[in-house]
Formats: structure tokens, C-alpha cells, sequence
């Protein structure tokens, strides 16, 4: 014979098993919300990179694009502002009115001063110059 069970019971058990389906129907869409929101911006096309019109009027911008590189920034007579390298992607900015720099390659570097881009050196070079607010 049958297990009895009680119509509070049951009523119970009935009440639990909704609400744990509930919670699994609210789990699934907070779920399919955040796979389509992932799904949507990797589809999405990559922002267009900034232009060198686009680059603000700093004294100096520096901005390595190979794969590390010394970089020596410092006040004529004075203060050492940077004597560390950097690795692809970083970037450092200074608005002082002059400034000596030296990079160990200067290839791996794009160099704006006042806005301007500068030619890029020759690949494993090291490059020293004066950058002056213009």
C-alpha cells in the first residue's frame, strides 16, 4: 500500500516545487540577457582609431607600438620625469615647455610633439632630442 500523505503536505510540497521553477525560469533569463548582451558587442565593429588630427596639443605624447623600448624623459638642468620602459601600449604625456628625450628604439615609438607627429626612427636606434612647447 501507498505512502499517505497530507493535504498541508502536499500543498507544501507543491508551493516548493513552483517556486524552485520559478527561480529556474528567472536564472534562464537573466542568463539569455547576458549571453546576447556578450554575443551582441563581439559582433559589434571595432571603434575606429583616433587620427593624428585627433591627438591632443600636449608638449610631448609618447606611445609605444614595438614590443618595449627605454624611454628617457627629463627637464634640460633639472628634474628626471621617466627613466623606465615601457612595453607596447603604454603611453606617457608632458606639458612642460621643454624636455630632453632619449628612447633606446626609436622605431618602436610614436613621438607627437605639439600635436605633430614626428618621423618615426630607424628600427633599434636610439634617438635623442629636445622637444619645445611651440
Amino acid at each position: 500500500m501507498g505512502r499517505h500523505v497530507s493535504p498541508q503536505r502536499r500543498r507544501s510540497l507543491r508551493g516548493a516545487t513552483i517556486a524552485a521553477l520559478l527561480g529556474i525560469a528567472v536564472l534562464a533569463g537573466v542568463l539569455a540577457f547576458a549571453g546576447h548582451s556578450i554575443w551582441t558587442r563581439a559582433r559589434a565593429p571595432a571603434p575606429q582609431r583616433r587620427t593624428t588630427a585627433a591627438v591632443p596639443a600636449a608638449t610631448l605624447a609618447l606611445t609605444v607600438t614595438g614590443p618595449r623600448c627605454r624611454i628617457f624623459v627629463g627637464v634640460p638642468g633639472g628634474d628626471i620625469l621617466v627613466n623606465r620602459t615601457l612595453v607596447r601600449g603604454q603611453a606617457l604625456r608632458f606639458d612642460d615647455a621643454r624636455l630632453n628625450v632619449v628612447l633606446s628604439d626609436a622605431g618602436a615609438v610614436q613621438v607627437y610633439v605639439n600635436g605633430v607627429r614626428r618621423p618615426p626612427g630607424e628600427q633599434g636606434r636610439r634617438a635623442a632630442f629636445t622637444a619645445v612647447r611651440g
